[in-house]
């Protein structure tokens, strides 16, 4: 019933109307109430009967997840943290602010980081060398950009144009960005990442993309600058920090993070995600696509 919403609410439904008190049913019908009918008090409701006093079946990483993400679209900061803190108490996220939930446990974990403590000088020296062209190549394409889908934002207009996919090219888009893919192709480290993508980020005047996380613990997000920076933040955890021209943010977007644009102009940044230096060649090649 995963493709099934309606079915499974149904199904759900009357579960709990003989047993109520179910959790795993609970929390199951908190998941569908949130991710598909969007009825995030309702959902909130049925998670916290599900996960009372950190015990029982229900308990799982991505029910705390879900909770938490309900209470912080509905403007329940506090709460959210109160949940996000039993979470990591509990094992089921890294940290209170790195809540993503297909991780490996042994990765050093920090919300930002310099480019010098990776192998990714090379990579991030050609991005900001060649930044001008990709900023030709970024505009010349808008055409090709499609809207976010993953409802991250609050306001605003927020487009996308992905060149790689979980290690895999875009048929045909790097006809349209040769510059790009070919400075990306020389690290496989960005190419191959099956966790991760390359991709043109477009965002609008007066657009807020509301706190949330990544996936996985086993990529670093790289930012370039490409137009349009001034007056637009990201803030990383607890750490506020502002795009330049043709320069590098480098990140753990599995750490919470958000973004404004109170400038004017549409800001363009190029986006490459690389596997964390951490992990293993064997690690790369064996974890599944996310």
């Amino acid at each position: 019933m995963a493709n099934k919403p309606d079915l499974a609410a149904e199904v759900l439904k009357d579960t709990l109307k003989m047993w109520p008190d179910d959790r795993v049913a609970l929390a199951h019908y908190g998941f569908v109430l949130k991710t598909h009918y969007k009825e995030l008090e309702e959902s909130v409701t049925m998670f916290r009967k599900a996960l009372e006093n950190d015990t029982g079946p229900a308990c799982e990483p991505r029910f705390y997840y879900h909770l938490g993400d309900a209470l912080l679209l509905l403007g329940r900061f506090a709460e959210a943290d109160e949940v996000h803190r039993r979470g990591a108490a509990h094992g089921h996220f890294l940290s209170p602010a790195q809540r993503s939930l297909y991780n490996v446990d042994r990765l050093k974990s920090r919300p930002w980081w310099q480019v010098e403590e990776t192998p990714y000088i090379k990579l991030v020296n050609a991005l900001e060398r060649s930044w001008k062209e990709i900023l030709k190549e970024g505009e010349a394409a808008r055409a090709l950009y499609e809207k976010e889908r993953e409802g991250l934002k609050e306001k605003g207009e927020w487009s996308q144009l992905d060149l790689f996919v979980r290690g895999q090219e875009i048929p045909g888009r790097c006809k349209r960005a040769p510059v790009t893919c070919s400075i990306v192709r020389t690290e496989p480290a960005a190419a191959n990442c099956r966790r991760g993508q390359i991709k043109f980020s477009l965002m609008a005047p007066g657009t807020h993309v509301r706190p949330h996380v990544g996936p996985t613990n086993c990529r670093l997000r790289m930012h370039l600058g490409l137009s349009n920076i001034k007056n637009t933040y990201i803030r990383v955890d607890r750490e506020t920090r502002q795009w330049h021209l043709g320069k590098v943010l480098l990140f753990d977007d599995s750490f919470e993070h958000e973004v404004w644009h109170n400038g004017t102009g549409a800001r363009l940044v190029l986006i490459v995600d690389v596997w964390h230096p951490d992990l293993t060649a064997l690690e790369r090649r064996q974890l599944p696509p996310i």
